[in-house]
C-alpha cells in the first residue's frame, strides 16, 4: 500500500483522512502494517477469493451463527432409511462396485420421480453424480469448449459460476429482475452453447418460473440451437402449497433440456448424491467426461438415496413445515430490526434475497464476523463487482437462532455506518 503522506498528497486530502481510512481497513482485516515496513493488502481471516469454500464448519457448541450456507440439517428419518439401505448392500459386494452411470435401483427411483411430475423418463436417461456441483461440472465439460458463450441468470448459484470459470467459458449474465422476454432475447442474440437456469425456487431469490415462461425459454433455445442446463435442486421445497409447473424438459425436444437434481437441499447436504436427466446420447458423453475425474458414486450413498426417494413424503412434508416456520420467523425479525431492507417473500427454497438499499454487502459480511455471524455477500452470486446492494439470508436455522442472527446483523449494520460517519467527519475526502 502507498505510504500515508504521498497518498494524501496524490489525492489532495489531509493525512488524517488517510490515517483514519487505513485504521478502518486494518481493524476490518483488509490491510496489515509493520512499523518501518509499511502496509500491505490482505483478506480477513477465514475469507478467500471466488471459488474458495465458505469456510470451516462451525464447531458444535460455538456461539457463531452460520447464514453463509443455505442447507437444512439432517433428519432422524435418514437413519431409518440407512438401515434399509445397509440391508441391500450385500448383493452389491459380489463385484467391484464401479458403476459410472449409477446403480439401477437409484436410476429407477429418480426416473420415477420425473414420471410422477408428468415427464416420462427411463432409467437410461439418468446419470448419477456426486452432487449437483459435479453434475453441472461434467455437463459443461462434455458439451462446451473453453471460450464458448454460456448464458446465466444474475444472481445465480455460485457453484455454477465456479464451474464456468474453471472451464474458461465466456459468461453472459442476464438480470433475473428483467422480464423473461429479455432472457429469451439474449438467447436468440448470443446463441450460447449452454444456458444455465434455475426455474424452481431459484437460488438465491426463491423465484418460481411459470408455465408460459418455461415454454418461451425452451422455444428460444430450440430456435437458437442452444441447450438449457436446468438446475432443479430446490424443486421439492415449495412452501406455499401451490401447484408446480411441469418440469422445464416437458416443453422441448429430448436433447434441448438437461435437468440436474440433488439430494442435498431437500434431504441433507451430507448426502452427496446428484443426477442428470438427459438424452441417452448426452448421458454417454457424460460417462466419458467422468472418466477423467472419478470412477463412480459411492454405492451405500446411492442405496440410501434410493430408499429416501422411494417414500419421501414424511420427511419432505416435515421439512417444508419446518422451513415455512423458519421463513416467517426470519421475515418477522427483519421487520423488527431492519425494516428498511426490501425483499419478496419466496414461495419456496431456502433463502431471502434482500436489497440493502446501499452497496455495503461485502463490507457488511466482514463487519458481521465481529459479531460471530457468518454471511455470504451478494457479489458471490454474480459477476465481479455486481450485486453489492444485496445479500442472501437463508432461513435454515431454528427460529430463535434466526432472531439472534438478525439482532447481530442489525448491530453489524450500525457498526458499519458508525465507521463511515467517523471517516466522513474528518477533513477531506473519504478513501
Amino acid at each position: 500500500m502507498p505510504a500515508e503522506r504521498p497518498l494524501a498528497s496524490a489525492l489532495s486530502v489531509s493525512r488524517t483522512t488517510i490515517s483514519a481510512a487505513y485504521s478502518l481497513l486494518r481493524e476490518e482485516g483488509f490491510i496489515e502494517s509493520r512499523r518501518g515496513g509499511g502496509s500491505w493488502s490482505t483478506l480477513p481471516a477465514g475469507r478467500g477469493r471466488r471459488g474458495a469454500p465458505w469456510g470451516p464448519a462451525i464447531p458444535e457448541g460455538s456461539e457463531w451463527l452460520d447464514l453463509a450456507v443455505a442447507a437444512p440439517p439432517g433428519d432422524e428419518k435418514i437413519m431409518v432409511a440407512l438401515a434399509s439401505a445397509s440391508a441391500l448392500l450385500p448383493r452389491y459386494l459380489t463385484d467391484h462396485g464401479y458403476d459410472s452411470r449409477g446403480v439401477a435401483i437409484l436410476r429407477e427411483a429418480v426416473a420415477e420421480r420425473y414420471a410422477s411430475r408428468g415427464l416420462p423418463t427411463s432409467p437410461e436417461q439418468i446419470f448419477i453424480t456426486n452432487g449437483a456441483q459435479q453434475a453441472i461440472d461434467l455437463t459443461v465439460r462434455a458439451l462446451a469448449e473453453p471460450l464458448d458463450p454460456v448464458l446465466i441468470e444474475s444472481p445465480t448459484y455460485p457453484g455454477a459460476l465456479d464451474v464456468l470459470t474453471r472451464n474458461h467459458s465466456r459468461v453472459i449474465a442476464v438480470g433475473i429482475s428483467d422480464s423473461v422476454t429479455a432472457l429469451g432475447t439474449a438467447i436468440r442474440q448470443v446463441l450460447p452453447r449452454l444456458a444455465y437456469l434455475i426455474p424452481d425456487f431459484h437460488n438465491p431469490t426463491g423465484r418460481l418460473l411459470d408455465s408460459a415462461s418455461r415454454a418461451f425459454v425452451v422455444e428460444a433455445a430450440e430456435a437458437s440451437g442452444s441447450r438449457l442446463v436446468v438446475d432443479e435442486t430446490f424443486v421439492e421445497l415449495g412452501l406455499d402449497n401451490s401447484d408446480l409447473p411441469p418440469p422445464l424438459a416437458s416443453y422441448g425436444r429430448g436433447d434441448t433440456v438437461i435437468s440436474v437434481g440433488s439430494m442435498s437441499k431437500a434431504f441433507w447436504g451430507g448426502l452427496r448424491i446428484g443426477w442428470v436427466r438427459a438424452d441417452r446420447t448426452i448421458v454417454a458423453h457424460l460417462v466419458q467426461a467422468r472418466a477423467t475425474l472419478d470412477m463412480a458414486s459411492p454405492i451405500l450413498g446411492q442405496l440410501l438415496a434410493a430408499q429416501l426417494l422411494s417414500n419421501p413424503s414424511d420427511l419432505l412434508n416435515s421439512r417444508r413445515e419446518m422451513l415455512r416456520i423458519q421463513r416467517d420467523a426470519l421475515i418477522a425479525a427483519l421487520g423488527t430490526h431492519l425494516p428498511g431492507w426490501q425483499f419478496q417473500v419466496p414461495p419456496g427454497g431456502l433463502s431471502l434475497w434482500a436489497n440493502l438499499g446501499e452497496p455495503i454487502s461485502t463490507a457488511l459480511v466482514t463487519a458481521a464476523e465481529s459479531y460471530q455471524l457468518r454471511l455470504a455477500a451478494g457479489p458471490r452470486f454474480g459477476s465481479a463487482g455486481t450485486l453489492e446492494n444485496f445479500i442472501r439470508l437463508p432461513f435454515s436455522l431454528p427460529p430463535k437462532d434466526l432472531a439472534l442472527a438478525v439482532e447481530r446483523l442489525e448491530r453489524a449494520v450500525s457498526h458499519l455506518h458508525l465507521g463511515t460517519r467517523s471517516l466522513s467527519s474528518t477533513r477531506g475526502t473519504v478513501v
